[in-house]
Protein backbone atom coordinates (compact mmCIF):
# COMPACT_ATOMS: atom_id res chain seq x y z
CA UNK A 1 0.00 0.00 0.00
CA UNK A 2 2.66 2.24 1.21
CA UNK A 3 4.90 1.22 -1.91
CA UNK A 4 1.45 2.43 -4.52
CA UNK A 5 1.14 5.68 -2.40
CA UNK A 6 4.91 6.54 -2.77
CA UNK A 7 4.36 5.83 -6.40
CA UNK A 8 1.29 7.82 -7.30
CA UNK A 9 3.04 10.81 -5.00
CA UNK A 10 6.63 10.53 -7.30
CA UNK A 11 4.19 9.99 -10.65
CA UNK A 12 2.49 12.92 -10.00
CA UNK A 13 5.63 15.18 -8.81
CA UNK A 14 7.45 13.82 -12.09
CA UNK A 15 4.74 14.48 -14.44
CA UNK A 16 4.88 18.45 -13.03
CA UNK A 17 8.63 18.72 -13.61
CA UNK A 18 8.22 17.23 -16.73
CA UNK A 19 5.50 20.41 -17.86
CA UNK A 20 8.22 22.56 -15.90
CA UNK A 21 11.11 21.59 -18.54
CA UNK A 22 8.62 22.07 -21.07
CA UNK A 23 8.24 25.65 -20.22
CA UNK A 24 11.80 26.12 -19.81
CA UNK A 25 12.42 24.50 -23.15
CA UNK A 26 9.91 26.96 -24.70
CA UNK A 27 11.51 29.97 -22.67
CA UNK A 28 14.45 29.40 -24.18
CA UNK A 29 13.34 29.12 -27.74
CA UNK A 30 11.43 32.28 -26.77
CA UNK A 31 14.43 34.12 -25.54
CA UNK A 32 16.66 32.92 -28.64
CA UNK A 33 14.15 34.09 -31.11
CA UNK A 34 13.03 37.32 -29.23
CA UNK A 35 17.06 38.21 -28.89
CA UNK A 36 17.49 37.83 -32.64
CA UNK A 37 14.35 39.61 -33.70
CA UNK A 38 15.41 42.46 -31.36
CA UNK A 39 18.90 42.76 -32.62
CA UNK A 40 17.48 43.18 -35.84
CA UNK A 41 15.99 46.23 -34.64
CA UNK A 42 11.85 44.99 -33.42
CA UNK A 43 12.51 44.77 -29.51
CA UNK A 44 8.58 43.69 -29.09
CA UNK A 45 8.69 40.61 -28.57
CA UNK A 46 11.99 40.83 -26.19
CA UNK A 47 10.17 43.16 -23.61
CA UNK A 48 7.45 40.70 -23.75
CA UNK A 49 10.02 38.25 -22.71
CA UNK A 50 10.99 40.73 -19.88
CA UNK A 51 7.43 41.11 -18.73
CA UNK A 52 7.22 37.57 -18.51
CA UNK A 53 10.91 36.44 -16.98
CA UNK A 54 9.81 37.41 -13.13
CA UNK A 55 6.12 35.90 -13.08
CA UNK A 56 6.87 32.66 -15.51
CA UNK A 57 10.27 32.00 -15.93
CA UNK A 58 12.15 32.01 -12.80
CA UNK A 59 9.98 29.88 -10.60
CA UNK A 60 10.18 27.84 -13.29
CA UNK A 61 13.73 27.80 -13.18
CA UNK A 62 13.50 27.54 -9.00
CA UNK A 63 11.80 24.83 -9.06
CA UNK A 64 13.96 23.41 -11.82
CA UNK A 65 17.15 23.46 -9.56
CA UNK A 66 15.63 22.87 -6.61
CA UNK A 67 14.37 19.50 -7.71
CA UNK A 68 17.55 18.31 -8.85
CA UNK A 69 18.94 19.72 -5.67
CA UNK A 70 16.49 17.30 -3.77
CA UNK A 71 16.81 14.20 -6.03
CA UNK A 72 20.81 14.60 -5.83
CA UNK A 73 20.40 14.43 -1.94
CA UNK A 74 17.75 11.85 -2.02
CA UNK A 75 19.96 9.56 -4.28
CA UNK A 76 23.05 9.99 -2.20
CA UNK A 77 21.25 9.38 1.26
CA UNK A 78 19.42 6.16 -0.45
CA UNK A 79 22.78 5.24 -1.88
CA UNK A 80 24.34 5.71 1.52
CA UNK A 81 21.86 3.20 2.77
CA UNK A 82 22.15 0.04 0.57
CA UNK A 83 25.46 -0.13 1.24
Amino acid sequence: MKKAIESKWKKAIDNILIYNLYILILGAIFLGISFTLSVSGNSDLYNLFQKLWFPIFIPSLSLFFTAILIETIFNKLVDRNDK
